[in-house]
């Protein structure tokens, strides 16, 4: 059951016992929208412009994560706003409960997709499989996070809005709330997390192996490398370096919902809720939008662009060698993952 602090006289003031912070928390809700209205313009953009990044769906999945922070912070912004709130049917309460829930949950779904991605196409090698199923991971994702939600519009004896403490009150038994809330929401948050986690792990570890073993394939008969120690430690490193980078930002999306909603999860088991936590339970997951918005811009798909604009602004830079000659067919069989291939370079793919 949602609780908030100790209810007292600031019932009559129009943002209940957040005060300021309600505010505050209107900000940072426009802010993610803007953000994430920006992410789905670019994907908008690319798919006219730059149709090659449509296949990768680190890249793809971003516009529909963005649409999650969309609902998610249009919500919350109806949350900061005790006169429209106190306004709705229970019916409404329910749906606007529904949809912040839902947009999680899904939000949680579109990341577990990069990873049954990675799994394909980089650990098990059947990019055969993955190439006709990625085009539905977007709306399989959507249809799952918004069913398993739905049983919020009648799971509960009662749903109303308490406008002291700006929270939703859900009136049934606390043990059954619990337990319904973490089968329609925090258990597929976290599963769904420490997938991609563990995913994660593993294609880095692979990627960083794959590319020890070709880096052993360069050397000469006479067992001399192409390059001289200096180069081929240059190269090494450098590549490793990606590999890394490029595992660990897909790795972010999925750590964002716990990073905002664990503040949720807190606040909303604890009888009697710390005045700082409740405060902080309203306004982290309103930033959820912008958070995702900067991981978006470290995406690797942007990579290459961002090179460009380095070597534009950098024209007398001494390019590093790479590898181009040397390639894995299985590494390299979709360009969906073709960055994560242990002889990818920014002049390869």
């Amino acid at each position: 059951m949602t609780s908030g602090p100790p209810l007292s006289t600031l019932d009559r003031v129009r943002h209940g016992i957040l005060g300021k912070w309600a505010v505050v928390g209107h900000g940072f809700n426009i802010a993610s929208i803007i953000s994430s209205g920006f992410v789905i313009a670019a994907v908008i953009y690319c798919c006219f412009y730059k149709r090659a990044l449509i296949n990768r769906p680190s890249f793809r999945l971003s516009a529909w994560i963005a649409a999650c922070d969309v609902i998610y912070s249009a919500c919350g912004l109806c949350t900061f706003d005790n006169a429209f709130m106190s306004s709705l049917s229970e019916i409404q309460l329910r749906v606007v409960h529904w949809f912040m829930t839902a947009s999680v949950v899904s939000f949680v779904f579109l990341t577990v997709c990069l990873g049954i991605h990675l799994v394909l196409t980089v650990l098990t090698h059947k990019s055969h499989i993955a190439r006709p199923i990625q085009p539905w991971y977007e709306y399989i994702s959507m249809f799952l996070g918004f069913f398993i939600t739905h049983p919020i519009l009648y799971m509960y004896r009662r749903m109303q809005w308490l406008p002291m403490s700006q929270v939703f009150h859900i009136v049934t038994d606390p043990s059954l709330y619990r337990r319904n809330s973490w089968l329609t929401e925090w258990a597929w948050v976290f599963a769904g997390t420490f997938f991609l986690l563990g995913v994660s792990i593993a294609v880095c570890n692979k990627m960083i192996l794959s590319f020890t073993s070709t880096a052993k394939l360069t050397r000469l008969p006479e067992g001399d490398s192409q390059w001289d120690g200096e180069t081929m430690s240059s190269i090494t490193s450098q590549r490793i370096k990606e590999i890394r980078s490029v595992t660990i930002r897909i790795t972010l999306y999925p750590l964002v919902p716990i990073f905002t909603q664990t503040w949720v999860l807190v606040a909303s088991n604890l009888t009697i809720c710390p005045m700082w936590l409740f405060v902080v339970a309203n306004l982290v997951p309103a930033t959820q939008g912008m958070i995702n918005f900067l991981i978006f811009l470290m995406n690797p798909a942007w990579d290459n662009s961002r090179r460009k604009l380095l070597r534009r602004a950098r024209p007398t830079d001494i390019e590093r060698p790479v590898l181009k000659d040397t390639k894995i067919g299985y590494a390299q069989s979709d360009s969906s993952t073709a960055h994560l291939s242990p002889c990818y370079t920014k002049h390869s793919g």
